[in-house]
Order: C-alpha cells, then sequence, then structure tokens
C-alpha cells in the first residue's frame, strides 16, 4: 500500500493539471486514482439512492417516516422503497462504472450487467437488513439508518466489481 501510494505521490509532482485530469478521465489510470474515481461514482450513486428513497417515502411510503408507527412496522415499509431506489441505482452505477471507472468487455455486456447486479445483491440485501435493523431496534429515521445500508455495499462491492466483472 505504501508502494503505490508512493507512486501516486510521483505521478502528482511529476505532472502538470491537464495530464493528471487526462489520466483520472482514463480508465488505464493509477489504482489510487481509479479507486478515487469509484468512490466519486459510489457518493453519485449513493446521492441518487437517497433522493429516490427520499422522494419515494415523501410521497408513496409516507408510514416510514411517520414517528408514531411502530419501530417494527416503519423497518418492514423501509424494504419497497429501499428496492425501487436500487434497481435505478443499479443501473446508472454500472452505466457510470462502464464509461469512467472500469474497462468492460471480460463478458458479454449482458452478462457483465447481471454480473454486476448479482455483485450488487448481497451488499443491497444486508444493507436493507442493516437499515430495517437500525430503524427498529435503534428507532433511527429511516434516512439516518441509511449508515447501515451504505456499509456493506462499500465493502463488497469495489473488490467484486474490479476483480470478477470488469478487466481493470
Amino acid at each position: 500500500m505504501a508502494s503505490l501510494l508512493t507512486s501516486l505521490f510521483q505521478f502528482l509532482k511529476q505532472n502538470d493539471l491537464k495530464t493528471i485530469i487526462a489520466r483520472v478521465n482514463s480508465r488505464e489510470t493509477h489504482p489510487v486514482i481509479q479507486f478515487i474515481k469509484y468512490a466519486i461514482s459510489g457518493v453519485l450513486a449513493l446521492s441518487l439512492h437517497i433522493l429516490i428513497f427520499t422522494l419515494l417515502v415523501r410521497f408513496f411510503y409516507p408510514k416510514l417516516s411517520d414517528l408514531s408507527s411502530s419501530p417494527w412496522d416503519r423497518a418492514l415499509a423501509s424494504f419497497e422503497p429501499t428496492a425501487i431506489a436500487f434497481i435505478i441505482v443499479n443501473a446508472f452505477v454500472y452505466w457510470l462504472n462502464t464509461r469512467w471507472v472500469f474497462t468492460p468487455g471480460r463478458h458479454s455486456p449482458v452478462m457483465e450487467f447481471l454480473y454486476f447486479t448479482l455483485v450488487n445483491m448481497p451488499g443491497a440485501m444486508a444493507g436493507s437488513l442493516g437499515q430495517a435493523a437500525l430503524i427498529n431496534f435503534l428507532n433511527w429515521h429511516p434516512l439516518v439508518a441509511m449508515i447501515g445500508f451504505i456499509v456493506p455495499n462499500v465493502l463488497i462491492n469495489f473488490v467484486c466489481r474490479k476483480f470478477f466483472i470488469f478487466k481493470s
């Protein structure tokens, strides 16, 4: 890890801003830069997920934000809007990852998307359970409990995407 960071700092020191930006926008880039791009993509995906989830809760699942409902009812109600947001965000983040982060081509596009989705599923399911547990056991608001959805996804998805789905 130290050698990766050392080589990254050498690259940044030896190149001008134009070269650095070109490398950031290239799929062939330093692994640390690739991880930063992955993290930026994740923040964009998370922002979209939160936006969709919030809109769904506000307009279609008001019981979820009703703190007078039992925590168990709110926890159960969190699964459906989380699943809807997952489906939309999964398609978005696949598109973003293939355009900016990883090099597609290890599999056919259809298989790549299916694998991408299958890799997302364990993190999303664990995250949904984590979010529901935080709502039920700690009586957290669903948006605060989103932390239980985020952590498993970050831990699982990068490794699986990098080594099983895409070429890089």
